[in-house]
C-alpha cells in the first residue's frame, strides 16, 4: 500500500502508524514500528512532563536509543535518512500519544542539516553518538563577525525546542566583516547557520508557562563571544548538500514541513477520537449528547476535513518524493501544491481540536484533560513560521503565476 492509499481502517492512528507500510528507504529498520512502540511508552507519561517544561531524561534516552533523533541524518553519518512519508507518519504516530514529545523529537532531528557540512566535520561533531538530539533556530538573530578561521558569534535565539537536552544546536546569524559592517550577498544581507556545542550556549527559561507544547523545552538560548570555525557553518538555502541522499534534494521548506506537519494531524486525530468517545456517554441539559443533531453535524464536518487533509498531504508528499527520486527538479507548481497541502493539514487540525474542545464543554477545562492538551498543542504548533498565513499567500501567488521567491513555498 502506498502512503497515499488510505482506507477506512487507516483512519485511526493505530493503523496509520504504518506497520503495514515499511519504509523502502531505511533498509533493515522498521522506523514506523519503533515509533509505535515509543508512542506506547509516551501515552501514560504525557500528562507528567509539562510541569518541568521539558521531556524527562528517560524519555529522551528512549527516543535516542530507538533512533528517533537520527531520522533525517545522512546514512553515511549513521542516520536513517528516512523518506518524507516516513517522517510525516512517524511524527503523526508520536503526536497521537504526546504532542510535546513529538515536537521535541522532530525538531530534535536538526542533524538533517549536517548533510550540508563537510561529512568528516559532521562525523567529528557527532562522535560516537550519531543519534544525539540536535536543536535549531533558523532565525538569524545572532551576529557573526569574521575573524581568522571563522566567526566571533553572539546572539539570542527564541523558541529553541529541545534545547535542555540537545547536545548540539544549529543557529542562524548575520555575517559582519572584521570592521563590524554587515556583509551582503547581492542585495540581501548575508546570513549563515552555525553548529554549536551545548556547552557554548546558555539557556534562558522562557517556556515554563507556555500555552501548549509545554514539555517541548522551547526556551531561549544565548551565545556570547563564541568562536565558530568556518567549517562548522552552513546555509542550506543557498548551498548544495555534500551528502548524496535524495532527501537533501527536497526543496528546503518542503523538507522542514515534512518533519513537522504530521504533528498536528496526530494531535487532531487524538482529539477527535477522544471527543467521539465522550459524546457517546455525555449528557448536556439532561439529554444524551450523542443524539444532538448539531453535534453530529459538527463532528462529521471535522472528521471529513481531517481525513481529506491527511489524504491530500500524503498524496502530495508521495508525488514530491517520486519527483525528487527521479532526479527531476521540484517545479514551482509542485512546491505550491505541497505548501497548500501542509497549510490545509494544519488548518484542518486546528479546526478539529477547536471543535473537540468546544463540544467537550467544562470537562475540557480541567487540568490534565487530554482534549484540552490537544487543543493547546495544535494551536501553539500552528504559530510556527513554517505554517504562517504568508505561506497561503505564497501558494496563491504560485497558482496565479505571479513572481515570488521560490524559497517561500
Amino acid at each position: 500500500m502506498s502512503g497515499a492509499d488510505i482506507s477506512d481502517a487507516d483512519i485511526t492512528i493505530a493503523d496509520a502508524s504504518g506497520a503495514d507500510v515499511p519504509s523502502t528507504d531505511v533498509p533493515g529498520v522498521d522506523v514506523l514500528g519503533r515509533a509505535a512502540a515509543v508512542a506506547d511508552w509516551l501515552h501514560p507519561r504525557a500528562a507528567l512532563s509539562p510541569a518541568s517544561a521539558t521531556l524527562p531524561a528517560d524519555t529522551v534516552d528512549l527516543l535516542e536509543s530507538e533512533g528517533m533523533f537520527r531520522l533525517g541524518l545522512p546514512r553515511g553519518l549513521g542516520g536513517r535518512e528516512a523518506d518524507p512519508l516516513t517522517l510525516v507518519r512517524t511524527a503523526e504516530t508520536l503526536a497521537y500519544a504526546d504532542g510535546s514529545a513529538a515536537w521535541a523529537t522532530m525538531t530534535g532531528n536538526s542533524s538533517m542539516f549536517f548533510a550540508w557540512l563537510d561529512q568528516t566535520v559532521a562525523k567529528d561533531l557527532l562522535g560516537d553518538r550519531p543519534g544525539r538530539p540536535v536543536a535549531s533556530s533558523f532565525a538569524p538573530t545572532g551576529r557573526g563577525v569574521e575573524e581568522a578561521g571563522g566567526y566571533r558569534l553572539s546572539g539570542r535565539w527564541s523558541f529553541v525546542s529541545g534545547s535542555p537536552h540537545a547536545s548540539l544546536l544549529v543557529v542562524g546569524f548575520m555575517v559582519a566583516g572584521p570592521d563590524g559592517a554587515p556583509r551582503f550577498a547581492g542585495d540581501r544581507p548575508l546570513m549563515r547557520w552555525a553548529v554549536l556545542p551545548a556547552t557554548d550556549v546558555r539557556i534562558v527559561p522562557t517556556w515554563n508557562d507556555a500555552a501548549g507544547l509545554r514539555a517541548s523545552g522551547s526556551h531561549d538560548v544565548v551565545a556570547e563571544d563564541v568562536h565558530v570555525p568556518d567549517e562548522r557553518t552552513l546555509l542550506p538555502l543557498a548551498e548544495a548538500p555534500t551528502a548524496d541522499g535524495a532527501l537533501y534534494r527536497m526543496p528546503f521548506y518542503t523538507g522542514v514541513r515534512s518533519l513537522l506537519v504530521g504533528i498536528p494531524l496526530g494531535v487532531a486525530r487524538r482529539a477527535l477520537d477522544e471527543v467521539t468517545q465522550l459524546i457517546r456517554v455525555k449528557t448536556r441539559e439532561t439529554q444524551p449528547l450523542v443524539r444532538d443533531q448539531d453535534t453530529q453535524i459538527r463532528l462529521a464536518e471535522a472528521e471529513a476535513a481531517l481525513r481529506a487533509a491527511r489524504h491530500y498531504l500524503l498524496e502530495t508528499t508521495e508525488h514530491t518524493w517520486e519527483t525528487v527520486r527521479s532526479g527531476a527538479p521540484v517545479a514551482l507548481p509542485l512546491r505550491a501544491e505541497y505548501t497548500l497541502a501542509a497549510q490545509f493539514a494544519m488548518r484542518s487540525a486546528v479546526d478539529a481540536v477547536n471543535l473537540a474542545f468546544g463540544v467537550a464543554g467544562a470537562s475540557a477545562s480541567l487540568a490534565g484533560d487530554v482534549i484540552q492538551r490537544c487543543w493547546r498543542d495544535a494551536n501553539v504548533a500552528s504559530q510556527h513560521i513554517a505554517f504562517s498565513r504568508g505561506r497561503w499567500r505564497a501558494a496563491g501567488q504560485a497558482l496565479l503565476g505571479a513572481d515570488l521567491d521560490p524559497d517561500t513555498v
